[in-house]
């Protein structure tokens, strides 16, 4: 049974299916809603086409079109698709603001919805939105909201989004709810501090890991002098590396003690984790302190594996973090200049799937993707034989 999401008009949107095939076979029954006629340009090679360019380090579109009518004759050897002509600069961007994304996320469901699922079902995972920085007209921005797995860092699931900041919190709560991931691990940030959305994931029987800011002031308040007092347990751990030690100490208090205000008693609190990070820097001499706050709704019978299931789970959200670090310094997304929303959000999708192709080929489910993109450059095979590994071809 696939799990679905809404999108912002309320479309429904397969995100996670249970089979798996190969990629390029199976975008020969992707859904094409054009006119049949003077259709040129099969959409599923343009899909595949876009993950080769994207592949070898092309992000904007001008490069794109220069990659695919370049190795025209590579990619109909390598794909098997012999049919395939070049496309032009000008149809490229008109053919992914065409795309539809509901037909998209089947596809890929379709292809790698089970090792997706296994994922969602034994990691935490981080969601967290992230605006098209290159969409131009004013006033639309457009946004992805991805949820990332703490561990392997795949990208599970992705929602669109249209406005401002502030309407990510009610689109987040319909992702969450109609890809069922709100009955699983999930870890938001401080944004997403609210009744509302912490006690639809207590009763669908969810665990949630939210820091609170002052966008929750009484609260907030209220946590500070929690944990100023004896904690049920704690844990400590120090990190070194790029010339800094960094030494994290988690402290673990019972929220339930605390006299709440009506609007939280739906939702479920049960643990504040007080996160207190001492950064020493070698070559300043000077150390550094910050004290953040975390809530959730899990408290275990062991109050020490607890705090520790919390603290690698705080760090672990880091990795939504990370994923949108590298499609803007390796993917370039935030450059990428678009006049049309659906096509900034098409492109957004398929950089997120390429990533998750880079991870799936790689053991450890991290590397240095621009290492890897340089070999793929440089040696062509390379890419063709990774991509045969992951199911991609």
């Amino acid at each position: 049974m696939p799990i679905t999401a809404a999108t912002n008009n309320n479309e429904p949107e397969i995100i996670i299916g249970a089979g798996e095939r190969k990629f390029i076979d199976a975008l020969k029954n992707f859904t094409d809603l054009r006119d049949p006629r003077g259709k040129r340009h099969s959409l599923g090679f343009l899909i595949t086409a876009f993950i080769f360019a994207t592949l070898v380090g092309r992000s904007h579109v001008s490069g794109i079109q220069r990659y695919i009518a370049n190795k025209i004759d590579w990619l109909r050897d390598v794909t098997g698709i012999e049919d395939a002509t070049p496309i032009s600069r000008a149809h490229l961007p008109r053919m992914l603001a065409d795309l539809d994304w509901l037909a998209l996320s089947c596809v890929i469901s379709d292809c790698f919805g089970e090792r997706i699922v296994q994922l969602i079902e034994k990691e935490w995972i981080g969601a967290d939105g992230k605006v098209m920085r290159g969409t131009l007209k004013s006033g639309e921005k457009q946004a992805v909201i991805h949820a990332v797995s703490h561990d392997s860092r795949i990208d599970v699931a992705q929602a669109r989004q249209v406005g401002d900041k502030a309407s990510e919190i009610t689109v987040m709560r319909d992702f969450l709810k109609e890809t069922g991931l709100d009955k699983h691990k999930i870890s938001l940030d401080a944004h997403h501090c609210n009744p509302e959305t912490m006690a639809q994931i207590e009763q669908a029987g969810g665990q949630y890991l939210i820091q609170i800011k002052e966008n929750q002031p009484i609260l907030l308040e209220q946590c500070r002098v929690l944990g100023g007092q004896k904690s049920l347990a704690d844990t400590i751990d120090h990190d070194y590396g790029h010339g800094y030690i960094t030494t994290r100490q988690a402290r673990l208090f019972n929220l339930q003690e605390l006299d709440l205000d009506d609007r939280w008693q739906h939702s479920g609190l049960r643990s504040l984790v007080v996160m207190v990070r001492e950064t020493y820097g070698f070559a300043s001499g000077k150390t550094t302190r910050e004290t953040a706050y975390y809530l959730s709704n899990f408290m275990g019978s062991h109050k020490v594996r607890t705090v520790e299931a919390l603290a690698t789970a705080i760090r672990g959200h880091w990795g939504v973090e990370s994923n949108n670090w590298q499609l803007d310094v390796t993917f370039n997304e935030d450059h990428v200049k678009t006049k049309d929303g659906n096509q900034a959000q098409i492109m957004g999708k398929l950089r997120c799937f390429a990533m998750n192709l880079l991870r799936w080929s790689s053991k450890k489910g991290s590397q240095n993707f621009q290492a890897t993109i340089e070999k793929f450059t440089d040696c062509p095979d390379t890419l063709v034989s990774v991509l045969r590994q992951v199911n991609f071809l």
